[in-house]
């Protein structure tokens, strides 16, 4: 093993050991999507259920967004989040999704999220309703979860 090949050899070891390797920085490509997936199920869950503790599946931080379906409907941070949850939740309708489709692509701690189905309104006094829906996210791995970064909804109408 000739000098260089045995320094590069020495190097990323000490990067693996370090943590600082490719292996130890990113999650496993399987359980990183099944992660994903996890939160999309827990938003459904804490939407159908209006549980204010879905403010904790988005990242603490300013530049942390949602954009919902309605005109209006933009949060900033996760005190925005919590206030456009809350809005939400004093509603008579309670909304959970279908999901027929669901892409995700993971790259390091994070994630691009695509989703086609249907929103499930249910009560009102428009009685229950399904509506197309489309949302595209990105999340980020924080402590061992992963959370919303960027939540981006849409009725498209054909």
């Amino acid at each position: 093993m000739s000098a260089s090949t045995r320094l590069l050899a020495a190097g990323a070891a000490l990067l693996l050991v370090l943590g600082l390797g490719p292996g130890v920085t990113s999650p496993p490509q399987g359980s990183a999507e099944r992660g994903v997936r996890r939160t999309l199920m827990r938003l459904n869950d804490r939407l159908s259920r209006r549980d204010l503790e879905l403010v904790d599946d988005f990242a603490d931080g300013p530049d942390t967004l949602l954009v919902g379906s309605e005109v209006g409907e933009v949060a900033r941070g996760r005190e925005g989040v919590a206030a456009h949850l809350k809005a939400l939740f004093d509603r008579p309708e309670t909304i959970a999704f279908s999901w027929r489709e669901v892409e995700v692509a993971v790259h390091g701690h994070v994630a691009f999220l695509h989703a086609e189905g249907e929103v499930v309104v249910t009560g009102g006094a428009g009685g229950d309703q399904r509506r197309p829906y489309r949302l595209t996210g990105v999340l980020q791995l924080r402590d061992g979860l992963w959370r919303w970064r960027l939540y981006h909804g849409s009725e498209p109408h054909g």
